[in-house]
């Protein structure tokens, strides 16, 4: 019996998943996190940023009966959940300052009604006597601990106000046992056993996610040894990068404020798309900021590390460290900014002398008075860790995914600086004539996925249909992996070996120079596992697809990333569907997304579409 009550709600979750997200299956982390919560465990869930977190409590939320509270310590991010919910179709409030206190009861009176399903608060809130008076005579589902490093004094980001939690949940359960979920993506060993301890976490399913992000590309620019009395080491490498990432979002970081307003100046002087965040401007200022980097209206933020916690921008595809940070969590918690959506990113650290020892300096001043005699001493061992990163020689990932307990199969991951300039690379040109060859063999009729599936020999009922098992290039690839084969068809794609017809159902033909392959004029030469990615962002309908979302997110006052990711945009700009039930297989897209935007998505990429046929 209770495994067919397990088995509904794990149904019931997919369907949730599907209708609402627009995803077929969870990851692997959020599964096994979805499991124990759909079996009334508490839980805390270590998870790298972009991992989907959101997703582990917001479906048992739906599932589960009753009201589920969200602590979460900032207004934005609050604003953020709640605005990509009620756009999915899932009614979801916040309670904070910024509301009027005429829509503060609207919101009382809808879940009092039982008509909210998520409600989002800061932990001030729960000082607040009215508000706990209310709550207390609601049905609380779960409560849920977000950025939950927060209620430990071993973490930088303390908030004292996060150790009313326990208290708070232990007054509303009133002797009932109320679960009790907290998610983290910053949690060394210590923080962990302070999290379960503060918050008085009952028996918690601890799961700690892979630490990996492997769409991210570390790199470190070394310029020590340069004339430590210039500060400008970092500019024009910073100019250099912007001017070839133009049109995409990045944030700076700088290790002091002068050193934000600085390299800002300087941003603006060259006419960059640049906005700024420190703790020295007004509280209204860095709103304003925050906003317009959120919102696609700036490219750049150039800011503190006091930026950037609970930012759910999805579509930040660099980040670059102008100063050396303090520790490896920081550095990596801000680094795992880029890429939320899962598209390809860059993490870029500039080293120099003066920027280490201004950060030695910082720690020595922050010392200063504290009762701790250690903590001076703890803070150098970290950043010794930080220093050894920026001097490897070896792969940067290895470095990291070790700092934090974890091992690659191999000491080298294909997608670092330093793991670039090892020397195992491969002449791949024989592997480009077979695909030319295939190509040429089917008479330039099959598309991407179809032309792959015949080089790994898979004889599914299409390709038998086709007699395409009958072509001497079926299965000649059957060694390399599927996802290889299609980004190496889409690299030669973008080298004009091949072309990519329009339409509904674009196929692949002949390019001008692929007889200089198949006779020996060009070779293809990569590294054995560097990845293989066509760069969308300079493909003419993601740039029609992105235009379109920032002119629906102006207009109905929400940031573009909400709408759909980039990653949305760049499927649609790939697969080009035509009709509901093909949009409706791209990841991320939803019943209610579709309902909401799907329309004006499909009569842009239609458009698009018989304009390339003319």
């Amino acid at each position: 019996m209770v495994f067919l009550v397990g088995l509904k709600l794990k149904t019931e979750a997919l369907r949730i998943l599907k209708e609402y997200y627009g995803y077929d299956n969870f990851r692997e982390g959020q599964e096994k996190i979805i499991d124990a919560i759909l079996q009334k465990r508490n839980v805390l869930g270590i998870m790298t940023t972009g991992a989907g977190k959101s997703i582990c409590y917001q479906v048992p939320a739906l599932v589960f009966n009753g009201l589920t509270i969200v602590i979460s310590p900032l207004i934005s991010l609050m604003k953020d959940q709640v605005d990509s919910l009620k756009l999915i179709g899932i009614d979801a409030s916040y309670l904070n300052s910024t509301l009027t206190s005429d829509e503060y009861n609207k919101i009382l009176f809808k879940i009092k009604k039982g008509q909210t399903k998520l409600l989002y608060i800061s932990p001030e809130r729960l000082e607040n006597k009215a508000f706990l008076n209310f709550i207390k005579t609601i049905k609380i589902a779960m409560v849920v601990v977000d950025e939950a490093h927060c209620v430990s004094q071993w973490g930088e980001n303390f908030r004292k106000s996060y150790l009313k939690i326990a208290d708070f949940i232990r007054y509303i359960a009133d002797g009932v046992k109320i679960q009790t979920l907290a998610f983290t993506a910053t949690a060394t060993p210590k923080i962990k056993v302070d999290i379960i301890e503060k918050l008085k976490i009952d028996n918690p399913f601890v799961f700690v996610d892979n630490f990996n992000r492997d769409n991210i590309y570390f790199k470190v620019i070394d310029n020590t040894g340069l004339d430590k009395d210039l500060n400008i080491d970092s500019k024009p490498f910073i100019i250099d990068y912007l001017r070839k990432h133009k049109g995409k979002s990045g944030i700076i970081y700088c290790s002091t404020r002068k050193n934000v307003d600085d390299i800002y100046n300087y941003l603006v002087s060259f006419d960059r798309s640049v906005t700024k965040y420190h703790g020295g401007m007004s509280k209204e200022e860095r709103e304003k900021n925050q906003k317009l980097f959120l919102d696609d209206d700036v490219e750049i933020m150039v800011a503190t590390n006091a930026f950037g916690m609970g930012i759910n921008k999805s579509n930040i595809r660099y980040v670059i460290h102008a100063n050396i940070p303090a520790d490896l969590e920081s550095y990596y918690q801000e680094a795992g900014r880029a890429g939320r959506d899962g598209g390809k990113s860059e993490a870029i650290l500039i080293y120099n002398e003066k920027d280490r020892d201004i950060q030695r300096f910082l720690m020595e001043k922050e010392s200063e008075g504290r009762k701790d005699e250690d903590y001076l001493n703890k803070k150098l061992k970290n950043f010794s860790k930080m220093i050894e990163y920026a001097e490897l020689k070896t792969c940067y990932r290895e470095f990291i995914l070790k700092y934090f307990g974890e091992k690659m199969i191999r000491n080298y991951c294909g997608f670092c600086e330093n793991c670039k300039k090892e020397k195992n690379i491969k002449d791949f040109s024989l592997e480009a004539k077979k695909i030319i060859s295939a190509v040429g063999r089917t008479k330039e009729s099959l598309g991407i996925s179809t032309l792959s599936n015949m080089l790994m020999g898979k004889a599914d009922t299409k390709m038998l249909n086709k007699r395409l098992d009958k072509i001497s290039t079926f299965g000649i690839m059957r060694e390399d992996k599927q996802e290889w084969i299609e980004s190496f068809i889409n690299y030669m794609i973008s080298e004009k070996y091949l072309i990519q017809s329009a339409g509904s159902f674009p196929v692949l033909k002949l390019g001008k120079n692929y007889k200089e392959i198949l006779n020996d004029n060009i070779k293809i030469i990569r590294k054995e596992n560097e990845k293989i990615d066509f760069d969308y962002y300079e493909n003419a309908l993601f740039k029609e697809l992105n235009s379109l979302r920032k002119e629906i997110s102006k207009k109905e006052n929400i940031a573009p990333y909400i709408i759909f990711s980039d990653m949305t945009l760049i499927e649609m700009a790939e697969k080009k569907p035509t009709n509901r039930w093909e949009m409706l297989k791209i990841k991320g897209i939803g019943n209610q997304k579709f309902t909401n935007y799907g329309e004006r998505f499909l009569e842009r990429i239609n458009a698009y579409n018989m304009e390339e046929k003319k």
